[in-house]
């Protein structure tokens, strides 16, 4: 319900409300991954792995936003449950990269087909009013990415290219 005050700040109340909605579907998800012995994190793991033939542990960092010495717990934790194996790149064998073992993608699959459950469950309602939130979220979304994740220049990238070669 929106308040009707003069001092009433839509930003404000948008921002928590937003919050709010985060942290439930936060805990959901922290709920929902540890009925198959998974953290929300784990799972993302998989899930970024599935999708690529073998990803470095600082590529798989920034697709989860964590730093580096988290992934390797994670990936710790996943290569003992002999879910995701390390093997040295071809190119550079300082360079680890990570896979999914059959029982991996068995998983990732397993787990992947009831979350898509859950949240069908979770965001049920008129579909007309779902596609108004989107279209009203992901103008928001961009915004925030841009403002934390600026787009780096092309004659910065040529830079930070070269000085990684």
């Amino acid at each position: 319900m929106i308040p009707a005050s003069a001092g009433y700040d839509p930003e404000q109340h948008l921002y928590q409300l937003l919050t709010k909605l985060f942290n439930l579907l936060d805990d959901n998800d922290r709920q929902f991954f540890g009925e198959f012995g998974l953290s929300t994190r784990q799972f993302w793991a998989l899930h970024h792995l599935e999708q690529s033939e073998g990803m470095s542990m600082i590529e798989l960092s920034r697709r989860l936003l964590t730093d580096k010495s988290n992934v390797t717990a994670i990936i710790d934790r996943l290569e003992d449950g002999g879910l995701v194996k390390r093997t040295p790149a071809p190119q550079d064998r300082r360079v680890i990269l990570l896979t999914l073992t059959p029982a991996g993608r068995r998983r990732h699959h397993e787990v992947l087909a009831a979350h898509h459950e859950r949240i069908r469950a979770l965001m049920v309602g008129d579909e007309a009013a779902l596609r108004t939130a989107i279209s009203i979220l992901e103008p928001i979304a961009e915004r925030v990415e841009q403002y934390l994740h600026p787009p780096i220049p092309s004659d910065e990238k040529t830079h930070l290219l070269a000085a990684n070669d």
